[in-house]
């Protein structure tokens, strides 16, 4: 099974929104060495999101590494101009041939307020903009310099999604993290309905999921605690760090989940690789997408490595 390093570029206290790119870069170095197939950033909006431009930081992960993929997942189309994305992603694969992925998306990556900001009149539908972006890429008309197109991936957490990627013969990447349990007649509906076309002649299935791992239960006890925090804070512009999460945790309400939740996957390897077992065996994927709340970037890369150990464990090829 392919391996996806998935990077939702969030803000840390100890790093602040500067480091946080910067670590961003040094996890994709991290993810080519460990054997990732392919490292992929969030477009987020706001303080605590440190990825406004997914395309600038493709293009400095892409200049750190040599062979993994690199890409986004994803840009969220409705906010621009097909053309204008198209033209982006052609130049990045220019610069890094065979090596670049357009995940798109609908959003919304942002508080409402600043979704209004993002927002221009006239937009066309995202179905429309959709046709419009892969017509700019597969057409090899003059608006555009020669070039192979990047691999395109539409993600989405619903049917709405699946159908869209099925209907233009595109992968699918499923946020498994935004559902509680597996949605595998998601998956179904877009395998049923995948037509074939010029960016994709059979289904391919990705799902990403959230990881709290570590060999040492009582930091995936505190993974499990920062997440439960931000999820419940506002207002705050940088996001716990790794020694504020030492001293929340005792004032914070337990994070445990409900048996069978699968919005996050915690605990000590041995554990998640069960985990990771049963939403594999639910969804039979191509390819496994994975990110994580950990304000350590030494933790976040020993948690990719023990993901990589454990994936040959899942019975998937």
């Amino acid at each position: 099974m392919k391996l996806t390093a998935f990077d939702q570029v969030l803000v840390y206290g100890a790093t602040g929104p500067a480091g946080a790119a910067r670590e961003s870069v040094r996890l994709a170095v991290a993810a080519e060495r460990l054997g990732y197939d392919r490292f992929w950033v969030a477009e987020h909006h706001g303080a605590t999101s440190g990825c406004g431009s997914p395309e600038v930081l493709v293009s400095a992960a892409a200049a750190a590494t040599g062979t993994i993929r690199v890409g986004t997942a994803s840009v969220l189309l409705p906010h621009y101009a097909p053309l204008k994305v198209a033209t982006t992603f052609n130049l990045l694969e220019r610069l890094y041939p065979g090596r670049i992925d357009l995940g798109i998306g609908r959003g919304p990556g942002a508080a409402e307020a600043v979704t209004r900001l993002l927002a221009r009149e006239g937009e066309a539908p995202y179905e429309e903009k959709i046709e419009q972006l892969l017509a700019h890429v597969t057409a090899g008309t003059d608006l555009l310099p020669d070039s192979a197109p990047p691999q395109l991936w539409l993600t989405g957490a619903g049917p709405g999604g699946a159908y869209l990627a099925a209907r233009h013969g595109l992968p699918f990447c499923l946020a498994q993290f935004a559902h509680g349990t597996p949605r595998p007649e998601i998956v179904e509906l877009y395998r049923e309905h995948f037509r074939p076309g010029p960016l994709g002649a059979a289904p391919r299935v990705a799902i990403a999921v959230r990881v709290a791992c570590a060999d040492d239960p009582r930091d995936v006890h505190l993974m499990r605690s920062g997440l439960a925090w931000a999820a419940t804070a506002s207002g705050r512009r940088t996001l716990p760090s790794w020694d504020e999460l030492h001293t929340l945790a005792p004032s914070m309400s337990s994070p445990d989940a409900a048996p069978g939740d699968m919005s996050l996957l915690a605990g000590v390897p041995a554990e998640v690789a069960e985990r990771l077992t049963a939403l594999t065996t639910a969804y039979a994927p191509d390819e496994l997408a994975v990110t994580a709340f950990c304000p350590d970037l030494g933790r976040r890369i020993r948690l990719f490595e023990l993901v990589r150990a454990m994936v040959p464990a899942t019975g998937c090829s």
